[in-house]
């Protein structure tokens, strides 16, 4: 059920299990995802003791508008602020010790919240969480590409230019940064995307606390399996589980798997 009557103006899906003193689970559907992109998880885990939500956070959202520029922080505080708004709005759930569930680029806010202690999380899940922040080797490659596109661009002009941005757009798929071509369209989500992506939340990772489920898939390109074990090493209470077969997309394409998994090692 899609939702938008809250004093933060976030709109989320919400699916309520008939047992109100349910646990709640607050999804964040990752960068430039939707709240609808996890339609049946949120069924499939109300149908399973849950209450379910999952709000489309402004910028972040391929719904929104991005009118602003926003940090982790930022988002941090909206969710924050969401939180107290739907403890008043559904006092008959409860809403302290939640699980908070971060997708991929959006385990950076879960791990942000963590740290915040602002609200009781009672576990995180994590699962295919993007890149841990200033990637050497990435970033390394991106300067390769600035000093070749610098040194064609003069040679390149007319029909050549289009060529070179088809170059560029090239490279940037190749060390999987689609995200970063889709944020250039606009000033704001450009901004929005580098603080995302600057932002080194090693040191914050150490310091979790929480019971903290890592889902990571075999076949996820979009993120290294690296980063999982780093965050398996660093987080004092996680568990790391690896499945076969999948992709950065299994909770559209085999949510059952996914809530099973979970369900499983909750």
């Amino acid at each position: 059920m899609k939702i938008k009557e809250n004093k933060t103006n976030l709109s989320y899906e919400f699916f309520e299990n008939e047992n109100k003193d349910s646990d709640v689970i607050l999804i964040l559907h990752g960068w430039q995802g939707a709240s609808s992109s996890w339609t049946e998880v949120g069924k499939k885990l109300s149908e399973k003791w849950y209450h379910v939500i999952i709000p489309d956070l402004p910028c972040a959202s391929k719904l929104s508008n991005c009118n602003d520029i926003y940090n982790l922080d930022d988002f941090a505080e909206i969710i924050e602020k969401f939180i107290d708004d739907l403890k008043t709005k559904y006092p008959e759930i409860n809403f302290d010790n939640l699980i908070l569930w971060g997708h991929s680029n959006w385990w950076a806010i879960s791990i942000k919240l963590a740290n915040r202690k602002n609200i009781k999380i009672l576990r995180l899940i994590l699962n295919n969480s993007a890149w841990i922040r200033n990637d050497k080797k990435r970033s390394f490659k991106r300067k390769i590409l600035k000093l070749v596109t610098s040194f064609l661009a003069p040679f390149l002009k007319g029909d050549g230019s289009r060529r070179l941005k088809k170059l560029r757009e090239l490279f940037y798929k190749a060390i999987w940064s689609h995200d970063y071509l889709k944020a250039e369209k606009n000033p704001n989500l450009k901004q929005t995307y580098l603080n995302m992506i600057s932002s080194d939340l090693k040191d914050e990772i150490k310091n979790i606390d929480n019971h903290t489920l890592l889902i990571r898939w075999e076949k996820d390109n979009y993120t290294p399996v690296s980063d999982a074990h780093f965050m398996r090493n660093n987080i004092k209470n996680s568990k790391l589980i690896i499945l076969d077969n999948e992709t950065h997309w299994i909770h559209l394409k085999n949510p059952d798997r996914l809530v099973e998994t979970f369900l499983q090692n909750i």
